[in-house]
C-alpha cells in the first residue's frame, strides 16, 4: 500500500504541472457534479419503514391526508362570551385577503359547506336511490310502507306542505310521501367523524362556538419548503394585519405538516450553517495556534472540502439526491475527516520528509479509513432513508478524504524554506500533553478500570425513546397551535386507519366493502364506536348491481300496488289530490342503473378525495374508525390475516418506530463490531494484537453507555449514529497507537 503511494507522490514531484492540473480538474470534476445533487428536506425521510409504515405514508402522500394547513379562528380571550359572528366575520376577510395574495400558492380553501354540492349530493342519490341503499335499510323500508306508518307520513307531510318551509319541500315530498329516500341520504352522516363540530352559517365550528376552522390545501407538497415558507410568511402577515385594521380581538393560528416541515427546514439550514461554521473558525484558529502557520489550517482543509464534494459527486450518480438532514451531520463527518490531514502534517513536522510521511502512514491510514468507511456503510441496512443517505455521504466523504490526504495534501505540506533548511521542531504546551505517559501512572489505569465498571452497571439504564415527537422541531406558536388542535379533537389519538388496496380503484372498493361488514361486526360488538368513509357513496361496480337487483326482488307488483292503494286511500281522507302520488309511483317503477363515475366526480373531489388514492397499477381506499385504546388489538386482531387490508394507527406507528430503531441499533452495534474485528484480526494476523487494538473500542462504548444511563439520556433514530461513530473513530486510535507501538518494538 506504502510503496503505491510513495510511486505517485514520486511521479507527481518530479510532474510539477502534471500534478496541478490533475489536482485542479478533479476538484471541478467533483465540484461539478456535487452542484448537480438535488437537496431533500423531508422530515419523514428519518423515519423507518415496513410494509404497514410505508403503506400509510404512501396514503399521506398521494392522498394529501397530512399537507392541509388546519387554521383555527378564536377569541385572544379564551374566557370571554363566544363569539361565533365574530369568528365568521374575520374568517372572511381572511380568506378574501388569501384569495388575493397567496392565489399561485394556494389550490384550494375549504371554510364553509357548499349548498350547491350538498344539492348535488342530494340528487346524485335520490335518483340512484337502491344503489345507497343496504340489507337493513330494507328493514327500515318494512317498516315505512306499513299502513299506520304511511298514514302517520301522510299526516306528517299534509303539515309540513302548510308550513313556510312547505314551498321548499315540496318536490322531496312529492316524490318519496313515505320517506324511503331518507334512507339513501342518511348515508351522508358517515361524513361526520367527530360530533364536536358542527355547522354555524354553513361555517364549520366548535360546538361551543369558540373556534371555527378551515382547511388550505397548499399548491407544493410539504417537501418543497422553499415555496412553502413564502406561503407561511405571508399568512404570518395577513394574520397580522387583521388585527390592526379592526380585528382586536379576534386572530387564528395553523397547524399542519407543511408547517411543521417548514420549520425543520429552516432550523436544519441553520443549525447545519451554525454547527460547521463553528467547526471550521475552530480548526482554522486553532490548527493555525499548534502549528504556527498561518496557512496551515487552509492546506489542512483541503482533502476535507475535496472529501465532501467527492462524496457529493459519487451520490449524484448513485441516487441524484440527498437529504438535507443527512447533510447536517456535515460537522461530525468533518471531524473525522480532518484526522487524516492532521496526522499527515504532524507526522511532518517531525519526519521533514513528505515521502517519508507517506511510507509510515499510508497503511494504517488506509485501514482505518476502510474500517471507518465500512461502519458507515452499514447504515445501508437500517430502515431509514436519512440514515442510509448519511451513511452514503460519511462513506465516501471519508474516501476522498483519505485519497486527498495521500494523493494530493504531501505537495503542499512543506514549504519552498523548509525544503532548503532543516527547521527544529518548536514543541507546543499540546505536544507536551501529548508527551504525557497515562498507562504509567497506576492511578490513572486504577481509576479508569474503575469507572468501566461501574458504567458497565449504569449502561444497563439505557433506553430508547418512546415518543417522536422531539424528532421534529416546532416554535412555540405552532406548538400551542397543535396543542389547541388535539383539544379540540377529541378522537385525534384514537384512530385507526383502516387501508384496503387493489390494482384498480373497483377492486379496492370491493375489498373496502368486504372489511366494511367486519367493521359493522366490530361496532355491534361495541369494539368500534363510529367509522368514517367512501364506503356508502363510492360503491363497487359489483356492488352496485347487487344491490339493484335486491330492489327489483323486493318491489314486487303486489307490493306495490299494495302500497299505491294505501297511499290513494289515505291521501283521499286527507285531501290529496289523485295525480299527488305519480312521482312517487314512477320512482318505484323506475329501471335504475348504476352510478356513472363523471356523476360523482365533483363530490369526490370535494369530500372523498382524501380517503381514495389512484396509481397506475395500484390504488387504496381509507376508512378512518375510532375506538378506545384498549380495543385497538381487537382491531388488528379482526384483519390480521387479510393481505389487502392495512390497519395502523399513531400509537402503533410510534412503537413500532421503536422496535425497528432496537432491532437496526443492534444490528449497526453487531456489524461495526465484527467488521472492525475482523479488519484487526486480518492486518495484524494474531488474535492477541486484536484483541488489545480492539479493548479502546469496547471501553469507549461501555463509558458512553453508562454516562447515557447516569444522565438518564435515551437512545432515539439519531443517536444509531453513535454506534457508527465509536467504532469508526476508535479504530482509527486504536491502529496509529498500535502501528507506532510495533515500530517502537521493532
Amino acid at each position: 500500500m506504502a510503496k503505491l503511494f510513495t510511486s505517485i507522490y514520486r511521479y507527481f514531484e518530479k510532474n510539477r504541472l502534471v500534478f496541478f492540473i490533475t489536482f485542479g480538474v478533479s476538484f471541478v470534476l467533483v465540484a461539478y457534479f456535487a452542484l448537480q445533487v438535488k437537496f431533500e428536506e423531508d422530515i419523514s425521510k428519518i423515519l423507518p419503514k415496513d410494509k404497514k409504515t410505508d403503506q400509510l405514508n404512501q396514503v399521506f402522500t398521494n392522498s394529501r391526508f397530512m399537507d392541509k394547513l388546519v387554521v383555527m379562528v378564536y377569541l385572544k380571550d379564551s374566557s370571554a362570551t363566544a363569539e361565533p359572528d365574530s369568528l365568521v366575520a374575520f374568517a372572511d376577510k381572511f380568506v378574501a385577503t388569501i384569495q388575493s395574495k397567496l392565489g399561485p400558492w394556494i389550490t384550494k380553501i375549504n371554510y364553509k359547506a357548499d349548498d350547491s354540492l350538498a344539492m348535488e349530493l342530494f340528487g346524485t342519490i335520490s335518483n340512484h336511490l337502491p344503489v345507497y341503499l343496504n340489507e337493513k335499510d330494507y328493514d327500515s323500508i318494512d317498516s315505512l310502507i306499513a299502513p299506520a306508518k304511511v298514514k302517520e307520513a301522510l299526516e306528517q307531510n299534509l303539515r309540513v306542505l302548510t308550513s313556510p318551509a312547505g314551498f321548499a319541500l315540496k318536490n322531496m315530498i312529492s316524490n318519496d310521501p313515505v320517506g324511503i329516500s331518507f334512507l339513501g341520504l342518511k348515508k351522508l352522516q358517515q361524513l361526520q367523524y367527530d360530533e364536536n363540530f358542527e355547522l354555524y352559517d354553513n361555517y364549520i365550528v366548535t360546538k361551543d362556538h369558540q373556534r371555527l376552522l378551515m382547511f388550505i390545501q397548499p399548491a407544493y407538497p410539504p417537501n418543497n419548503t422553499g415555496k412553502n415558507a413564502l406561503l407561511l410568511k405571508g399568512l404570518d402577515e395577513i394574520i397580522d394585519s387583521l388585527d390592526a385594521i379592526g380585528f382586536k380581538s379576534t386572530t387564528a393560528s395553523y397547524f399542519g405538516a407543511t408547517a411543521v416541515s417548514v420549520g425543520n427546514a429552516l432550523q436544519l439550514r441553520k443549525d447545519s450553517l451554525l454547527t460547521q461554521g463553528i467547526t471550521i473558525i475552530f480548526l482554522i484558529v486553532f490548527l493555525g495556534f499548534y502549528f504556527r502557520k498561518k496557512r496551515a489550517p487552509f492546506i489542512i482543509l483541503i482533502p476535507v472540502l475535496f472529501g465532501a464534494l467527492f462524496s457529493l459527486a459519487a451520490v449524484y450518480f448513485i441516487k441524484g439526491g440527498i437529504s438535507v438532514i443527512a447533510l447536517g451531520t456535515g460537522s461530525v463527518i468533518l471531524g473525522i475527516a480532518v484526522n487524516y490531514s492532521l496526522h499527515l502534517f504532524n507526522h511532518y513536522r517531525h519526519t521533514k520528509s513528505s515521502e517519508q510521511v507517506i511510507a509510515d502512514l499510508a497503511f494504517p491510514l488506509t485501514i482505518g479509513s476502510l474500517t471507518t468507511i465500512g461502519g458507515f456503510l452499514c447504515l445501508e441496512f437500517v430502515e431509514s432513508e436519512m440514515l442510509k443517505d448519511l451513511g452514503l455521504f460519511a462513506a465516501f466523504s471519508l474516501i476522498g478524504a483519505s485519497l486527498s490526504s495521500l494523493i494530493f495534501l504531501p505537495h503542499f505540506i512543506a514549504s519552498k524554506k523548509e525544503q532548503r533548511t532543516h527547521v527544529a521542531v518548536q514543541l507546543s504546551w499540546i505536544d507536551k500533553i501529548a508527551g504525557y505517559r497515562p498507562d504509567y501512572n497506576k492511578y490513572i489505569v486504577i481509576g479508569i478500570l474503575a469507572l468501566t465498571i461501574l458504567f458497565a452497571f449504569t449502561a444497563r439504564q439505557v433506553s430508547f425513546e418512546p415518543g417522536l415527537d422531539n424528532m421534529n422541531f416546532m416554535p412555540a406558536k405552532l406548538k400551542k397551535a397543535e396543542y389547541d388542535l388535539n383539544k379540540i379533537n377529541e378522537y385525534a389519538l384514537k384512530s385507526v386507519y383502516l387501508v384496503t388496496e387493489g390494482k384498480t380503484l373497483n377492486e379496492a372498493l370491493v375489498n373496502n366493502e368486504k372489511a366494511i361488514t367486519q367493521i359493522e361486526g366490530l361496532k355491534e360488538q361495541g369494539i368500534v364506536k363510529k367509522y368514517s368513509g367512501v364506503s356508502s357513496l363510492i360503491i363497487s361496480d359489483s356492488l352496485q348491481q347487487q344491490r339493484i337487483g335486491r330492489w327489483k326482488n323486493y318491489w314486487t307488483i303486489e307490493k306495490k300496488q299494495q302500497l299505491f292503494d294505501i297511499l290513494e286511500k289515505e291521501g283521499k281522507a286527507l285531501g290529496y289530490r289523485g295525480p299527488a302520488f305519480d312521482n312517487f309511483k314512477n320512482l318505484l317503477n323506475k329501471d335504475f342503473q348504476p352510478v356513472d363515475a363523471s356523476q360523482t366526480t365533483a363530490i369526490r373531489k370535494n369530500f372523498l378525495d382524501d380517503y381514495i388514492t389512484e396509481r397506475p397499477g395500484r390504488s387504496t381506499v381509507v376508512t378512518l374508525m375510532k375506538c378506545a385504546a384498549d380495543k385497538k388489538p381487537l382491531v388488528y386482531q379482526a384483519f390480521e390475516n387479510d393481505p389487502s387490508v392495512t390497519v395502523v394507527d399513531k400509537q402503533y406507528l410510534t412503537s413500532r418506530f421503536v422496535d425497528i430503531i432496537n432491532s437496526d441499533f443492534t444490528r449497526i452495534a453487531l456489524m461495526t463490531s465484527i467488521l472492525v474485528f475482523l479488519a484487526l484480526l486480518i492486518t495484524y494476523g494474531r488474535i492477541e494484537l486484536t484483541l488489545v487494538s480492539f479493548i479502546p473500542m469496547l471501553i469507549s462504548w461501555i463509558w458512553i453507555l453508562g454516562i447515557m444511563g447516569i444522565f438518564g439520556i435515551q437512545f432515539n433514530i439519531i443517536n444509531i449514529i453513535v454506534s457508527a461513530l465509536i467504532f469508526g473513530l476508535g479504530d482509527d486510535y486504536s491502529l496509529f497507537i498500535m502501528d507506532g507501538l510495533l515500530r517502537e518494538y521493532k
